[in-house]
């Protein structure tokens, strides 16, 4: 059996079920307990071994740890646990896509003309004229992540939304890629169509989350592009001070920041999920790119990755321990 990206959906699950199988196992050594010590109450001392000769306190512990084994599979079954991949080929008329855009302060970097954030802009509306169908909606993001504008058909107040979306967006500084990829699972509706998300960033991942929320993504069926805005060179940060002049973004020590394109990052997250990573390019060619192999994936059947369920393992399971406690006695055989 292939126990490839052996996972639980709802791990919570789990704690429950270990909660409620100490609780039993507990509930009944007290109940057994009490039981041999109302019975030796009741009892003199020298018939009480002959009431209880062939009892077996091994056999009832055997049976409260299946009782209790039992509940715990049952439980854990409602878990979700997958493993294995399942490969499914369809065919979708459409996709609903969520840019989902860096507007952090690394963005304000002129390594691409006149800055990475303008570039990505311009980018996301050629993509958004050029594809000429389907919802598309905007998440940005930095320390924090925002839905800017959700699913629509209304490209043109997607492009206002767009044009107002700056790196003053998000006011929580930082670069959180996983913040962002889970904000962007809530922005899908319940529908047919095949659901992209295109992340737009220079890679820079602050929180190092993106990579095991991309995980995530792709055990629900979601595929992740990731586009690099940058180089490997990089440069300063320029930001406005408060008093209007251009100024280097420093660190503590004083010292100039510089950022740099991410490939790797970019690469692992675009990866995990099945999509693809593209550089952006200076005149946009990577987003290019990745819109006609989108384009064509839509016209021909396309294939998705999913994890297998496995709850029934769990419920056998559960069943056969659940059976097996009561068709074992607490009595010894008797010997002649």
């Amino acid at each position: 059996m292939d126990f490839t990206d052996f996972h639980f959906e709802s791990p919570w699950v789990l704690l429950l079920a270990a909660v409620a199988s100490l609780l039993v196992v507990g509930g009944l050594r007290w109940t057994e307990r009490r039981r041999l010590e109302g019975l030796g109450q009741f009892a003199a001392s020298n018939l009480l071994g002959q009431l209880i000769a062939n009892y077996s306190s091994t056999r009832r512990l055997i049976k409260d740890l299946l009782l209790a084994g039992g509940i715990f599979c049952l439980i854990a079954a409602f878990s979700d646990p997958r493993w294995g991949v399942e490969v499914t080929q369809q065919k979708t008329a459409t996709e609903d896509v969520v840019f989902v855009l860096d507007v952090s302060k690394s963005m304000l970097v002129s390594d691409m003309r006149p800055t990475r954030l303008a570039r990505a802009k311009a980018s996301i509306a050629n993509f958004i004229k050029h594809k000429g169908s389907g919802n598309v909606g905007l998440v940005a993001f930095a320390g924090q992540a925002f839905l800017q504008c959700p699913l629509t058909r209304d490209y043109d107040a997607f492009f206002r939304t767009l044009d107002e979306t700056d790196t003053n967006s998000i006011q929580v500084p930082g670069t959180d890629i996983g913040r962002a990829l889970e904000e962007a699972t809530l922005a899908f509706a319940a529908n047919r169509n095949r659901k992209l998300v295109i992340l737009i960033t220079d890679g820079e991942d602050l929180e190092e989350g993106g990579i095991e929320s991309a995980k995530q993504l792709g055990r629900k069926g979601l595929v992740v592009h990731t586009v690099g805005v940058g180089t490997a060179s990089g440069g300063h940060i320029s930001i406005i001070s408060a008093t209007g002049s251009v100024e280097t973004l420093k660190d503590e020590k004083g010292e100039e920041v510089t950022s740099r394109l991410d490939e790797k990052t970019l690469s692992d997250i675009a990866g995990a999920t099945g999509g693809r990573y593209v550089r952006l390019g200076q005149s946009g060619e990577g987003m290019e790119s990745l819109r006609l192999a989108i384009q064509s994936g839509t016209d021909s059947a396309s294939t998705s990755h999913r994890g297998i369920p496995r709850e029934e393992w769990f419920l056998v399971v559960g069943l056969i321990f659940v059976i097996a406690e009561s068709l074992i006695t607490t009595r010894r055989p008797l010997t002649l």
